[in-house]
């Protein structure tokens, strides 16, 4: 032997483990939940045997299913996770400017001359996906403040409110449990 000691305190500095703060849900909670999402264009695929998993993070709640971040809950109201590509390819797109990706990803809302193309129709407090118009990768689903035909015929203002965007709190806790982002 070698004559060196160790204490316990040493070893558990070494095997500190971070685990989510996800709770799992019990069928007779998860039921409900999963029958409320399935009426979202995009949600229909999800299984009421599925399971169901929440982790709050600031002031929303982030929905596991099976393990895949699917929505967060904020205000009462879902709204699907960048990482959801079935679902936000049923949204209506707003497509915006290179000049405005680095506000947009910063949590501003999107503004009427950062806008270069409207997709779909929508009405006001609907929700958005906002897409950059170089690559067309999701940068932020938005609440609409305005109709798609008012918001087209808008030339400046805020016209859609960024609900959740790359970056904000909800996105660093998917991008730590999702092994590939192939829609962001």
């Amino acid at each position: 032997m070698s004559g060196l000691w160790y204490t316990f305190k040493d070893c558990r500095t070494q095997n500190l483990i971070d685990l989510p703060n996800r709770t799992i849900l019990k069928d007779r909670d998860s039921k409900p939940l999963i029958e409320e999402l399935n009426k979202i264009p995009g949600f229909e695929h999800l299984s009421r045997k599925s399971r169901v998993e929440t982790e709050m993070v600031k002031s929303a709640e982030v929905i596991f299913v099976d393990g895949q971040p699917v929505a967060s809950k904020r205000e009462g109201q879902f709204v699907p996770v960048l990482t959801n590509t079935l679902a936000l390819e049923k949204l209506p797109r707003i497509t915006v400017d290179m000049g405005a990706v680095p506000h947009v990803v910063g949590g501003a809302d999107i503004m009427a001359p950062g806008i270069r193309r409207v997709e779909g129709s929508f009405g006001e407090k609907d929700l958005v996906v906002i897409v950059d118009e170089k690559h067309g990768k999701f940068l932020a689903v938005g609440r609409s403040l305005l109709a798609s035909g008012d918001l087209t015929a808008t030339k400046k203002g805020k016209v859609v409110a960024n609900v959740h965007y790359v970056g904000d709190p909800v996105w660093e806790v998917i991008k730590s449990q999702s092994p590939s982002h192939s829609g962001s």
